[in-house]
């Protein structure tokens, strides 16, 4: 739902990238385009200068600011500054033009933002793409894409079904926003709502946000305004009559799919891709989605439309929410980055005309190997139970008595102040060795033998006995190295008042090598990441003591070539 690339990085597009002699030289203009109830969206439209056209367009919407408007003015030609990596350039370099648009209540745009993807912003991507499509220098072929916010606006504009939009590519989105960001559980999410929530209070009200590293606004005005208002005086008053919502307020009392998105607003089922299923289904458009194995849960959004939607690309890397570096636990693991050069060649291969789609195409990369992997469909596992046996052992086979451990629930405990729920506000993921996090409970295999394959969503399920009104249990699947290291793969979470618990994890594919083990760790916790619950008092924890095959975890594996 958020994530901003860092100022630093769009300061040295400008500085370096606009002014070398390879970058395109190109024609921008920033028209207001009315949408069907009036209120006017603010646009830089930017198309090569050295193609006249017509030319297929790619249509980019953000509520990051489209541009920034620099304190010493672009130099003539440049290519605009976006807080987003430099897409624009290959794009024009490859002969398309590129909208970029403001979308309502934001940036230089007309009318009110009050919540992410209203039903009037959705109905404005139809309006723009059919307004792009209308004009001289396009050729009728629109694409959308982005990272984010802006890759869910790519793919809600699918939901539109207008004729224009051929293709759609969107990165390290969200399918079901209540799960994959605000609660996963039913356990708030406290540390990002808060911080998106203040950033973009800034910069609807034209202010440089917190977000950006503050040298930058040494450089950076604000969002550029319109070409018809040129000192930006309207733009000021605009902004000072906004309307700008408190997400983080607005969130702060949802933990169910039915709880509304703010007093009166919609259900929060109705507020991302996932409430309009039906009509991406129906899409004629080729859509790829693009997520990372700890980006928050944008694997686990791929993975969950793809069984909903035709995507014809489903990609998954080890990479961050920027997609600039790989984030995997493995040091060795390095190539996971983005490829912008993969961006322009999807575009060319279902903008350039009407031919047939292909066959469906899925990638992903498997860490503790530092494969790429591909197939016309995600692997098929089965699986692979261990359970939970005394003496903190995962045990190949049912034990004789129970694996029960006790936990007195350390409220200060918490998993890594970066880590994958803080990725879309540019902080990295580390979670460094876990091996002495405080106030957990851990559960470990024997070395393995042979390689294991996992993909998926592993599960914990076990009796949790809950000593206080209720409580959060946090799950943490790792890798012991043959060192000693503890390496994070995954983790979930589940609210409880007790009894059998079923906690899925996030999505992850990981292959374990001879020598490597299984560990499990649950703790009550995590300080700064998620809420406490409950919110006073102390809590205790008898996890296991099931039924003699009911307490266990459950991995999905493609290869059962075994353990010992």
């Amino acid at each position: 739902m958020a994530g901003l690339t860092a100022a630093l990085s769009a300061i040295a597009t400008m500085l370096l990238v606009n002014g070398c002699t390879e970058a395109p030289r190109a024609l921008v203009n920033r028209p207001a385009v009315p949408m069907r109830d009036g209120v006017k969206l603010a646009l830089d439209v930017i198309r090569p200068a050295a193609v006249p056209g017509p030319l297929p367009t790619v249509l980019i919407q953000t509520r990051y600011w489209r541009s920034f408007a620099l304190k010493g003015g672009d130099p003539p030609g440049a290519i605009p500054t976006m807080p987003r990596e430099d897409l624009v350039t290959p794009l024009l370099r490859a002969g398309y033009a590129v909208v970029v648009a403001d979308v309502r209540g934001t940036g230089a745009s007309e009318g009110t933002w009050g919540t992410p993807w209203s039903p009037d912003e959705v109905a404005d991507m139809g309006t723009l793409v059919d307004w792009i499509a209308r004009q001289p220098w396009s050729n009728g072929r629109v694409g959308a894409t982005g990272v984010s916010y802006e890759g869910t606006t790519a793919l809600l504009a699918a939901a539109c079904g207008h004729p224009a939009l051929k293709a759609v590519l969107a990165r390290e989105i969200e399918w079901d926003l209540l799960d994959e960001l605000l609660a996963p559980g039913g356990v708030r999410n406290v540390s990002f709502p808060l911080a998106w929530s203040v950033s973009v209070r800034a910069l609807d009200r034209g202010q440089y946000p917190p977000l950006f590293p503050a040298w930058a606004g040494w450089f950076v005005r604000g969002v550029h305004p319109l070409d018809d208002d040129p000192g930006g005086q309207r733009l000021a008053r605009l902004q000072a009559d906004r309307q700008v919502a408190d997400v983080d307020a607005l969130v702060r009392e949802i933990r169910h799919p039915e709880d509304p998105f703010g007093a009166g607003g919609p259900p929060v089922s109705r507020v991302g891709p996932s409430a309009y299923m039906r009509q991406l289904a129906r899409s004629r458009v080729a859509i790829a989605l693009w997520g990372g194995w700890w980006d928050g849960a944008t694997a686990d959004g791929v993975l969950r439309a793809s069984r909903h939607i035709p995507l014809v690309e489903g990609v998954i890397g080890p990479w961050n929410h920027q997609g600039d570096r790989s984030v995997s636990p493995w040091p060795d693991d390095r190539d996971g980055t983005v490829d912008l050069a993969e961006v322009v060649r999807f575009f060319d291969r279902h903008l350039g005309g009407d031919a047939p789609v292909g066959k469906p195409r899925r990638r992903w990369f498997a860490p503790g190997s530092g494969r790429w992997k591909e197939g016309s469909a995600w692997p098929v596992t089965v699986g692979q139970t261990w359970f939970l046996a005394p003496g903190g052992r995962l045990s190949d086979r049912p034990p004789g008595r129970a694996g029960r451990q006790d936990l007195v629930v350390d409220f200060e405990a918490r998993s890594a102040a970066d880590n994958r729920w803080m990725a879309g506000m540019l902080r990295p993921v580390d979670y460094g060795d876990r091996r002495h996090a405080r106030g957990q409970v851990v559960w470990q295999a024997p070395p393995a033998e042979q390689p294991l394959e996992i993909f998926g969503s592993p599960r914990l399920e076990a009796r949790v006995d809950v000593e206080g009104p209720e409580a959060a249990v946090h799950v943490y699947l790792e890798v012991v190295q043959r060192d000693g290291v503890v390496r994070y793969l995954t983790e979930g979470v589940q609210r409880t008042r007790g009894g059998r618990v079923s906690i899925p994890m996030r999505a992850i594919a990981c292959d374990l090598r001879p020598g490597q083990a299984l560990r499990v760790s649950v703790s009550g916790a995590d300080l700064g990441t998620f809420e406490r619950v409950p919110a006073t008092g102390s809590v205790r924890l008898l996890i296991g003591d099931g039924p003699r095959r009911s307490d266990r975890l459950i991995l999905p594996v493609a290869s059962l070539s075994g353990w010992g």
